[in-house]
């Protein structure tokens, strides 16, 4: 086992929740001041396959307005892609994304997941994923897509074939990433983040600890970070240290808020804190328009799309306003 930290999270987590306790306001300014929002660092999370707010080309030409340089999303290995085994794959979805935001001026971020129904809980499905998914995907991309994410949230999204465990997530991405470079040695691998890292404890943390610790950076370049919270402490006590000690670039591929009138406040502290606490490559905001679905629609006061069609109407949140104006 490779053991890169040498700090005690339980422990940082308690000291910066005293600090905490004692003057909340005064950790506050710290925690953000003098910091600015990194906006050349911003990217948005895009579900390619919702129309409710115009085409494919619209949506992302309007990201690109938006003055948003990177996408990220999802090229299912779902029945879409393969409806049985052994059947011709589809590239059709994944075509259509990458050559819209390559119109755009936008480089797109693929994750590769998931498991479609008919593979669920097979013994093989590792192997299947690989050669029937990942091979002939990256083969199809090789040149125009420039890094890979592997998977999306393993220690939750299982999809009834992964376990959970960070040990599990790390053997599916060795194969991942060895296929990868065996077909394209110039691209780039991220690893997957845990759901949202402030949750539970210190237990999501511990999770991408362990990852660490089993070696990611001999199979991937950038260590991934989820953060959905309102500048938690520990982002910045354990998120740092971690960071330094992991010789890896770090991303956060999503943070966000739900409810259109509170996106901006929350981003200009929270990119903020974000910069200061790990000083991430990148950092996506989840996202441009909520739902993969076609015509899925969410109401603007729970949306945590910059744009939402709810009713018929067309609704744009206070940050998205911000960042078409700035």
């Amino acid at each position: 086992m490779i053991k890169k930290a040498l700090f005690s999270l339980a422990a940082l987590f308690l000291a910066a929740a005293t600090f905490i306790a004692c003057d909340g306001n005064f950790t506050q300014e710290v925690l953000t001041g003098g910091t600015e929002v990194p906006y050349e660092k911003m990217g948005v999370v895009m579900f390619t396959g919702n129309r409710t707010v115009g085409s494919l080309q619209t949506q992302m030409s309007d990201v690109k307005a938006l003055k948003i340089n990177y996408a990220r999303t999802t090229f299912w290995f779902d029945t879409g892609y393969m409806p049985y085994r052994g059947a011709s794959p589809n590239f059709t979805r994944f075509d259509d994304a990458l050559s819209a935001a390559e119109s755009a001026g936008v480089e797109l971020l693929p994750i590769l997941g998931y498991v479609p129904s008919w593979l669920q809980g097979s013994g093989d499905w590792k192997s299947v994923y690989i050669n029937d998914y990942v091979i002939p995907v990256v083969s199809r991309y090789k040149g125009r897509v420039k890094y890979w994410e592997i998977w999306n949230e393993p220690d939750e999204m299982t999809y009834n074939s992964l376990n959970g465990s960070a040990d599990d997530y790390f053997d599916l991405l060795k194969m991942a990433s060895s296929a990868i470079h065996s077909i394209d040695p110039s691209a780039y691998i991220v690893s997957a983040a845990s759901a949202n890292i402030t949750a539970d404890g210190i237990s999501k943390w511990e999770w991408t600890q362990r990852l660490i610790d089993l070696g990611l950076a001999n199979y991937a370049d950038v260590l991934n970070v989820h953060y959905y919270a309102d500048m938690e402490f520990e982002l910045s006590s354990i998120g740092g240290p971690m960071v330094t000690n992991s010789g890896l670039r770090v991303w956060v591929t999503e943070t966000g808020k739900s409810g259109q009138s509170s996106q901006k406040d929350y981003f200009e502290a929270n990119m903020a804190y974000i910069e200061k606490s790990i000083a991430p490559e990148r950092i996506y905001w989840y996202c441009y328009v909520q739902g993969e679905g076609a015509g899925e629609e969410s109401p603007p006061d729970s949306s945590y799309g910059l744009v939402t069609t709810y009713g018929g109407f067309r609704y744009e949140s206070s940050l998205y306003t911000h960042l078409k104006t700035r």
